[in-house]
């Protein structure tokens, strides 16, 4: 088969398979059946016999191949992904859920898709306040979330994370770089509308609701948390779901299941690319 190079801005590397699945996943399909479209790209690139392409046709063939095997619903989930570095705001993704819910797995995931670089967790923020403040000047933030005292203990230290929080999406405003933001600290709504309005702000809040599930999710953690301690608290876990689910349907915030991961991450990147597509239509 004919090799076909691609070229930007006056410099050409040849097709990539790779490259190009991972542009398609962005759609929301997956990885392999993204990666069989990418090899029915190469073969239309083949046929045509075109030793050159630019970036631009070679994305117009992409949709005519989403196009003829996937629908229209697709290509315009891949049209939205494009738009991505055009957007007047950045994109800022909020992603909430009590401990065990697989945030950090589906946060990278989904930063992996739509080609974002900054994830961060918001424990980074609460171990940087332990390192500041001793226990006896900010006692909520020296315990995980699920043993700090309860909803109320939890809402404290959800209180003391937000500051740091806030400064991580007007930042991300400041630079016009999209972010991911996780952690079972991001409380459905707690961005203050003002500052949310500067960005494109995607919410949601990650739920497991069968509970064997989502014990079963803890034995998959590594040896630097062991499962013993969070089996351990399980019930003041389960409680701290409730109150998120709470709080999301209370403010309009997409819940998403996490029992199987190809579905939640779907589910996520409907969730952004719709708010793309609303930003730029």
């Amino acid at each position: 088969m004919a090799e076909t190079i691609v070229v930007h801005k006056g410099h050409g590397l040849p097709y990539s398979k790779g490259l190009m699945s991972q542009a398609l996943s962005a759609s929301g399909l997956m990885p392999e059946r993204a990666f069989e479209l990418a090899r029915i790209v190469e073969r239309r690139l083949a046929d045509r016999g075109l030793p050159e392409i630019g970036v631009a046709e070679l994305h117009d063939v992409a949709l005519e191949v989403l196009a003829d095997e996937e629908g229209e619903e697709v290509v315009r989930r891949y049209r939205d992904w494009r738009r991505l570095d055009r957007l007047d705001r950045p994109l800022v993704v909020l992603i909430g859920g009590t401990t065990g819910v697989g945030k950090s797995t589906l946060a990278t995931m989904l930063a992996g898709r739509l080609g974002i670089t900054r994830v961060i967790a918001t424990d980074v923020i609460r171990q940087v306040l332990r390192a500041f403040f001793s226990h006896d000047f900010m006692p909520s933030v020296h315990y995980s979330a699920f043993e700090a005292g309860g909803v109320e203990g939890y809402t404290e230290q959800a209180a003391r994370v937000a500051t740091g929080i806030e400064a991580i999406v007007d930042r991300a405003a400041g630079e016009r770089k999209p972010v991911i933001v996780e952690g079972v600290h991001v409380v459905p709504g707690a961005v203050a509308p003002a500052l949310a309005g500067r960005c494109v702000c995607v919410e949601a809040v990650l739920v497991v609701a069968d509970e064997e599930r989502h014990r079963g999710h803890f034995a998959l953690r590594g040896p630097g948390r062991p499962a013993d301690r969070y089996l351990a608290g399980f019930d003041r876990i389960r409680a701290l779901q409730d109150h998120l689910v709470s709080q999301a349907r209370e403010g309009g915030v997409r819940v998403i299941e996490n029992s199987n991961v190809d579905q939640a991450l779907s589910s996520l990147m409907e969730l952004v690319l719709d708010a793309v597509g609303s930003e730029v239509s």
